[in-house]
């Protein structure tokens, strides 16, 4: 070990300087170290006590110190027409995460008192002294691609250009809101909004604005709230943006100030653009855009561009150090000359035809087309061969550029046509038409022509048949009734394009036929006349049978049939025989006669007693008249309604008596028997009547009426009279079957009676029993309706009007013997001191009316309301109360909740009826939840990763290679113990560098090819800082060839999207370690393992060549 120290040693010496770097001594000049430069980091803490340094003041807060002592700004006084602002120097890098964190004092007035306009927070990409508007713009409208947030205490109905209106739920109220501000008018997210408490007493209220780089969330806490917003598509591919804070005030004011302010975050790099225009300033090649640590140096080069010259350069310096704003660099170029020409030829001729030449700037647009002389050339009847000029035209380049368009002259070859057609003709004899002629279908021939459409030289070719030389036979159509001259025309061959059209005829002649039509007389089976008929085949007949018949059946006949056609027929080839049939009419009719019986009823001493009766036996027959020869025959007679008379039963007369009590049935009656008579005599009878009256009470016979006269005869009697006598007397009738008009005397004996009984006089005679139940509450007022119920009792007297005797019946209840119980009603917070008043039995008309009295107590009732602690499970404290069931408890949790929130405890939940309750029977037990408030705030903390690629003389060899590990907890504080909770730190890869490749330089050496991956870095690990030293391998050396993938970049098992971010410096730092820093003895021992790695490669290396 020592001696491989010894042997190192001899080839250079090690020098610790006392800044703490290190420098190697006394060595080839090959091999010499002459700086070690440190990591710088972007990112940036600003404490309250450098606001100054990292914040410019404009407006009206540059009038005012920053106040050292309580490290507060003022943005505006408390005066009228104020806007102030203060702008971060430096833009932000928004690829990372930040924190603001600090005091707001919105002042000590509220709208309705003349206060105003708040504070707004303002992001955009322009230059850091860019600021907003003020007012109702909140010092983010009016910058285009803006976005912010804002804590509102003046409500503005109306929009201007900077703002539009605000959302009109907060009219009259302060609020915070995030402000969408991209288009250079600032409108507030209304979704974002929520009430903030008036200002007041101008006190600091805690502020903090936290960022996410990597998911582009925002976070404002203010007051204990909190707003969250995605401002993703506001930042957009803006990698760094500018931050102001701005107050202003109107007639409306306030006193606005920032306090306490703490800025973590990351500041963003510097761009430069370099642009390359024409001297119109048109863009001309790609733009350029570098980007830089800030004070770092940047160089940006002209380029070649095909087409133009440099001229010159204007904007920022072409190198320089980059800056917090965007520099702009504008290369000018001249545009250079050029020339096309365009030949048109024929090549039919080989000659040219025109030559077209154009000039113009480099780059230019020609602005010609071969379109239009093509189309000339064309229309003139030339087409097109090839054409290589651009068909969207070309542009003039440095060069000379010669384009060809060939053209030849058209041929165009048309076809000619010929034909040639046979057509038959069918006729009849007269040259009429038969049917339709014949056109076989055309023979067609075909040559080629060829026109020059240049010259107009045309070319024939032979003439072709195209469908045949030769027309078919044909067979002539059969016409029905008609005969062909010609049966068919034959074949027709050698046809040729110059044969003329054949024209054919072919006669029709007419055929003749017969028709007969016979009459037949089918009753006697004679023929009655035939009708013969004859005419050209198809012609009609002109015959039919109509005037033939009608002759017949105006004789008498009748038409049995008739097959004729009734529309008439033609005549066809074939004869045509027809048979009309008919009959002799007949007609019919009736023959009557009658038989009549009379029967005569009448008194023995004359005189009709009943009307005669009737009878008919009636007989009929047919009489059948031959409508042609006129011959009668007639059909035997016949009874219609049977040949008998039936029997007769003599009316009976009341009071008479018929010598016949029934005529006897007489039949044989013929048509030939006389009209019967016969007489039925009737003699006068005797009749006796009684009535007798019966008095029903008492079962006797008052008296009987004897009545004696000649059947039928009236009586003379009635019973009115008598029976009037009696019910003066107090009787009622019951009954009378005596005829109320009178009777007759009959026959037989009539017995009749009439039936009384004693009239009585009913009376009812009624008593009633009471029942009251009375409702009082225990101080004798009334509690409700009394109760009331009766039963009431009857009895009848009964008063005999003949007698007028008495009697009573027994006393009975109307409605039941007793009193139902009854449910004393429920009066809500009383208590009956009966719940029911009982049943009560055995009521009679003897019992006293009943009184019953309840009494009614007041109820009481309590309730409990129990204030948790959910955080510890602790009753924090508990309220009860108690009162009169049904009385309102006057009381709301409303000032116990805000007394705990006041010290720093959250509502969960509250079961306690929001506009109070009131008691009731039962206990009412309520519960309020609370918990324990928290502030959660998260802290970073970052290890980085620096490789240092230089020559051996010191120079840069190569941009720097950085990583960085971020490690973040989260701090929870109670807000009421104020006790504050840490979560373990969590590094967002896994805590471990990756393993880096050195870059290839070509004729260099690296001293070391790979740096080695390092885990297990923590939170508490220091930055750590490599150098790779560059060796100018000597002439004539071969150095075996390393291929890494991709140089300076993370080996394969490094993540593909390390959170650990890999960044190159532009250049190296001139920062040396501190003295006295704890991994000297590793920079020592490093140094002396480069050394190592340098010289043995080199030494095998010499001796292979040497061998």
């Amino acid at each position: 070990m020592n001696k491989k120290s010894s042997a190192l040693l001899t080839v250079g010496t090690l020098t610790l300087l006392a800044g703490g770097g290190v420098v190697l001594t006394n060595l080839p000049d090959s091999f010499k170290i002459q700086r070690v430069y440190a990591a710088t980091s972007r990112d940036i803490t600003v404490y309250p006590k450098d606001f100054l340094t990292y914040f410019q003041r404009n407006g009206s807060a540059a009038g005012f110190d920053y106040d050292l002592a309580t490290y507060t700004q003022t943005l505006t006084p408390n005066k009228a027409s104020q806007a102030g602002n203060v702008t971060l120097k430096t833009k932000v890098d928004m690829s990372q995460n930040f924190t603001f964190t600090g005091k707001i004092n919105l002042g000590d007035k509220a709208q309705n008192a003349g206060g105003a306009d708040g504070v707004g927070f303002l992001f955009h990409p322009g230059d850091t002294n860019v600021v907003g508007a003020p007012g109702g713009a909140a010092g983010i409208g009016g910058v285009n691609g803006a976005f912010g947030f804002k804590l509102d205490t003046y409500y503005n109905g109306v929009g201007e250009n900077s703002f539009t209106p605000d959302p009109s739920n907060f009219k009259g109220k302060p609020f915070g809101a995030f402000v969408d501000g991209l288009n250079g008018q600032a409108k507030t997210i209304a979704s974002s909004a929520q009430s903030i408490s008036e200002p007041s007493n101008n006190n600091f209220v805690d502020f903090t604005m936290s960022y996410n780089g990597a998911t582009k969330v925002m976070s404002v806490t203010y007051g204990g709230q909190t707003w969250t917003q995605d401002v993703s598509s506001f930042v957009g591919t803006n990698q760094a943006m500018s931050f102001s804070i701005a107050a202003s005030t109107g007639a409306f004011m306030n006193l606005q100030q920032l306090r306490n302010v703490n800025f973590t975050y990351t500041v963003a790099q510097g761009t430069v653009i370099a642009n390359y225009v024409d001297e119109q300033g048109n863009t001309i090649a790609q733009q350029e855009t570098t980007s830089g640590d800030i004070d770092t140096p940047y160089v940006t080069s002209q380029k070649t561009i095909p087409g133009y010259t440099f001229k010159a350069s204007n904007g920022a310096a072409t190198s320089g150090n980059y800056a917090a704003n965007d520099q702009t660099v504008n290369y000018v170029y001249t545009r250079n000359q050029g020339s096309i020409d365009v030949t048109y030829i024929d090549q039919t001729t080989g000659q040219t035809l025109s030559k077209k030449d154009l000039s113009g700037g480099t780059g230019d647009s020609s602005n010609y087309t071969t379109t239009d002389t093509i189309k000339s050339y064309t229309d003139g009847g030339y087409e097109l061969v090839s054409d290589n000029y651009p068909s969207g035209g070309t542009v003039f380049t440095d060069t000379a550029q010669h384009y060809v368009v060939n053209l030849k002259q058209k041929l165009v070859v048309s076809s000619e046509q010929k034909q040639v057609n046979e057509t038959i003709q069918y006729v009849y004899e007269d040259g009429s038409k038969a049917a339709d002629d014949y056109n076989a279908p055309p023979l067609n021939f075909t040559r080629s022509v060829t026109t020059n459409q240049v010259t107009g030289e045309k070319t024939y070719g032979d003439w072709q048949a195209q469908n045949g030389d030769s027309f078919g036979e044909v067979v002539s159509p059969t016409i029905k009734g008609e005969t062909a001259d010609q049966l068919k025309i034959g074949a027709i061959s050698g046809i040729t394009a110059n044969s003329a059209d054949i024209q054919k005829k072919v006669v029709y002649k007419r055929n003749q036929g017969t028709i007969d039509v016979t009459y037949i007389d089918e009753t006697t089976g004679q023929v009655l006349t035939k009708k013969d008929l004859s005419g050209g085949t198809d012609d009609p007949s002109n015959y039919s049978t109509a005037d033939d018949i009608k002759s017949y059946t105006a004789k008498g006949y009748e038409l049995v049939s008739d097959d004729y056609p009734s529309g008439g027929t033609v005549f066809t080839d074939e004869p045509q025989h027809y048979v009309v049939k008919l009959k002799h009419g007949l007609t019919e009719s009736t023959d009557k006669k009658a038989v009549n019986q009379v029967i005569h009823y009448v008194y023995e001493g004359g005189g009709e007693a009943a009307t005669d009766h009737n009878a008919t036996v009636d007989f009929s027959r047919t009489i059948t008249t031959d409508r042609v020869t006129n011959d009668k025959t007639y059909g035997d007679w016949t009874a219609d309604n049977g040949d008998s008379f039936a029997s007769v039963t003599s009316p009976v007369i009341d009071g008479y008596t018929a010598d016949q009590l029934k005529v006897s049935e007489m039949t044989g009656i013929t048509v030939d028997t006389e009209d019967i008579s016969v007489t039925v005599t009737y003699t006068r009878n005797q009749g006796t009547i009684d009535v007798t009256y019966i008095d029903e009470t008492t079962g006797k016979i008052l008296t009987t009426k004897d009545l004696s006269g000649g059947t039928g005869d009236d009586s003379g009697y009635t019973t009115a009279d008598t029976i009037k006598s009696y019910t003066d007397k107090g009787y009622e009738l019951v009954s009378n079957d005596y005829p109320e008009d009178g009777t007759k005397f009959a026959d037989d004996p009539q017995h009749y009676i009439v039936r009384l009984k004693h009239g009585t006089v009913v009376e009812t005679e009624n008593k009633s029993v009471n029942e009251v139940i009375h409702y009082v509450y225990d101080n004798g007022d009334k509690a409700a309706d009394n109760y009331k119920a009766t039963i009431i009792f009857s009895r009848t007297i009964t008063t005999d009007k003949v007698t007028g005797e008495k009697t009573y019946s027994d006393w009975t209840a109307d409605n039941g013997d007793s009193f139902a119980s009854v449910t004393s009603p429920v009066i809500d917070g009383y208590t009956a001191d009966q719940l029911k008043v009982s049943e009560m039995t055995g009521i009679t008309v003897d019992t006293e009316d009943i009184s019953v009295t309840v009494t009614y107590t007041r109820n009481q009732g309590t309730i409990d309301v129990t204030y948790i602690d959910e955080t510890t499970g602790k009753i924090l404290t508990t309220k009860d109360l108690s009162g009169g069931t049904g009385d309102d408890s006057g009381y709301t949790t409303a000032d116990t909740i805000k007394s705990y929130t006041d010290k720093g405890y959250e509502l969960v939940s509250n079961d306690y009826p929001e506009d109070g309750t009131k008691f009731a029977d039962d206990p009412q037990h309520y519960i309020v939840r609370l918990k324990h408030g928290t502030v959660v705030e998260t802290e970073n903390k970052s290890v980085n990763e620096v490789i240092h690629y230089v020559y051996d003389n010191g120079d840069k060899a190569a941009d720097n290679y950085k990583a960085t590990i971020i490690f973040s907890r989260t701090i929870t504080t109670d807000k009421v113990t104020g006790e504050k909770t840490y979560s373990d730190w969590t590094a967002d890869n896994g805590g471990r560098f990756a393993a880096v490749l050195s870059p290839i330089i070509k004729d260099y050496i690296a001293s070391q090819l790979k740096i080695d991956e390092m885990t297990g870095i923590t939170v508490d690990t220091a930055d750590i800082e490599r150098i790779v030293v560059y060796h100018k391998v000597p002439a004539g050396i071969i150095v075996p060839p390393v291929h890494p993938d991709k140089p300076s970049q993370p080996s394969n098992n490094q993540s593909k999207t390390p959170t650990a971010k890999a960044v190159k410096d532009s250049k190296p730092t001139d920062v040396l370690p501190s003295t006295g820093d704890s991994q000297k003895s590793q920079i020592v021992l490093t140094l002396l393992g480069i050394i190592a790695v340098i010289i043995s490669p080199l030494a095998l290396l010499l001796r292979r060549r040497k061998q």
